[in-house]
């Protein structure tokens, strides 16, 4: 599980990436992570596992659109009828 390069687990890197795609910030992240699972490293460690891990996250989300469904429906506003 730890590589020649890594000082960390690739789990623990996993773990820190989720809690910071929840919405905790690097430092909030080292600090659960020292706190939870007893790894220490530094926000600036932390930042660098998003940018390398990043890119992964966002071609995942990606998708294209394959068809579009349109709907109408007509609103009173005062005394006017709109189409929306």
């Amino acid at each position: 599980m730890l590589s020649k390069r890594n000082r960390t687990p690739s789990l623990d890197i996993e773990r820190a990436l989720y809690l910071y795609f929840l919405g905790l910030s690097t430092r909030g992240v080292a600090k659960a992570m020292f706190f939870l699972h007893k790894v220490k490293r530094s926000h600036v460690a932390i930042w660098n596992w998003i940018q390398k891990h990043n890119h992964q996250r966002i071609l995942l989300k990606r998708k294209k659109i394959s068809e579009y469904i349109v709907d109408e429906t007509i609103i009173k506003v005062g005394s006017e009828y709109i189409w929306l």
